[in-house]
């Protein structure tokens, strides 16, 4: 977790060694006194201590380069201030080049304090005696600067930590649920303590798994990189918003179109239209308008168009060349307010018993979410006016339509529309024509809607014996 400059005893309960806490412990209090000389050589102190420690620690693990840097250790004698000093000297180096315990930025931030460090330690022989005084803020920056790139983190290097969590991110245990997927990934033991570099590393590579990779992606995998990149997001926003900026349009300028037909799932989790070039737009808006029905279901392109308007036209195109039972085939696969109205057109053409009941079932009942008064209207009309393939409704004398109209009467009243009135008119239009549904007509009553023309037989009175 990163901290900021106001929270030092925060940043003094994070840190994890003991022999660093101490010496960080010093550093503070010779700030909160005052003494921002002394402040700025425990800090210091306490980054030399903390890399020594991390050293042991990763050389019990057996990393190859850490036993090498302790063999080194080893060797300088307690009564060897040359050997001590050399070692201090290339301390950051080991951390960074060899260790990659800090990223070359946060080196070269350390650097400067190792620098100013030195100036504080030393007397500067200046002509008028003065001394370097370092101001309160560069003093509390150091603290912070030092424990946000090393002192609060486990002994791991960042590429370690980014090869494990790309492993986890691709096991059938990880969760393709967005919301159990940050869940995961914000643990302390694997984001929630992580440093920028790591976060901005994994996301890059996460990115270039989509986008980069040549082999094909299964889709329980596809969602399971989609849901860690949405946890990234969430977990450092700032970080996620530099590396779409910066990487996102050039990684899919190169892509080949099998590679960027992926950016259709990924935009199903992810709102990144914005972050898209106009070029890969036109691509991506070519590619919807040639895809099959297989592949719009399986990249779930319809609920991606929902809120890109030029993809919704690129899908009419395909929707408009299909046959009826490839539209049936669609809109079944593809419940979405976008199609209402090729829905109750494909209901109202229907030319059997059979369609009229397959139609409404699987088209209008899974869309009724959608629906308003207008719809529920038309859906009614077309209803009664169907006229089939001989000139005979082919809806109103279905055999198992009742049951559709009972289950769209159900999600009418889970909506919006004016379910009473619209019911009771349509209850009319079908007197009218002498059709009765009981199902739907017990319903109705049951809800008040119409009231039952059944009349209940008085009871007959109990005689009381005497």
């Amino acid at each position: 977790m990163k901290q900021h400059l106001s929270n030092l005893d925060e940043i003094l309960q994070e840190v994890r060694n003991t022999h660093t806490k101490n010496y960080l412990n010093e550093a503070i209090a010779s700030y909160r006194t005052g003494a921002y000389r002394a402040a700025l050589i425990t800090t210091w102190i306490a980054v030399c201590v903390d890399v020594i420690e991390k050293v042991k620690e990763l050389s019990l693990s057996d990393d190859p380069a850490a036993k090498k840097v302790n063999e080194r250790l080893s060797k300088i004698s307690p009564v060897d201030p040359a050997g001590m000093l050399a070692f201090e000297k290339d301390i950051l180096n080991i951390a960074c080049d060899e260790l990659g315990l800090i990223s070359a930025i946060e080196k070269s931030h350390l650097e400067r304090l190792k620098n100013d460090r030195n100036v504080c330690a030393h007397p500067t022989f200046s002509d008028d005696g003065t001394q370097f005084s370092p101001l309160a803020e560069l003093a509390l920056s150091y603290i912070v600067q030092a424990s946000n790139y090393l002192l609060v983190h486990a002994p791991v290097k960042g590429k370690v930590v980014i090869k494990r969590l790309f492993e986890l991110i691709n096991e059938p245990s990880f969760p393709s649920d967005p919301e159990k997927a940050f869940i995961v990934l914000s643990s302390d033991n694997n984001l929630g303590r992580a440093k920028e570099s790591s976060v901005r590393n994994l996301c890059l590579i996460l990115l270039k798994r989509v986008f980069k990779d040549k082999n094909t992606i299964p889709v329980n995998i596809m969602e399971q990189i989609t849901s860690s990149i949405l946890a990234i997001e969430r977990l450092s926003p700032q970080i996620y918003k530099e590396v779409i900026d910066k990487s996102f349009s050039t990684m899919l300028s190169e892509t080949a179109d099998f590679q960027l037909i992926r950016v259709l799932p990924y935009m199903y989790f992810i709102d990144a239209w914005a972050s898209i070039n106009e070029a890969e737009r036109v691509r991506i808006e070519e590619l919807v308008s040639n895809l099959s029905i297989e592949d719009i279901t399986k990249y779930r392109v319809v609920k991606v168009a929902e809120s890109i308007p030029s993809l919704h036209n690129a899908l009419k195109l395909v929707v408009k060349e299909l046959t009826a039972q490839e539209l049936y085939i669609f809109l079944s696969e593809n419940p979405s307010a976008l199609f209402k109205e090729q829905a109750i057109d494909l209901f109202y053409s229907s030319v059997s018993f059979d369609s009229a009941e397959m139609r409404g079932l699987n088209i209008l009942i899974p869309m009724a979410e959608y629906f308003d008064n207008e719809d529920y209207r038309k859906i009614f009309s077309c209803s009664l006016n169907n006229k089939g393939a001989y000139g005979h409704n082919q809806i109103l004398y279905a055999g198992d339509i009742a049951r559709f109209f009972a289950g769209l009467y159900a999600e009418s009243k889970k909506g919006n529309a004016d379910y009473q009135t619209l019911w009771r008119e349509f209850k009319e239009e079908l007197d009218k024509v002498n059709i009765t549904y009981p199902t739907l007509i017990s319903e109705l009553v049951k809800d008040k809607i119409i009231i039952s023309n059944i009349k209940e037989e008085p009871k007959e009175k109990e005689t009381q014996s005497i």
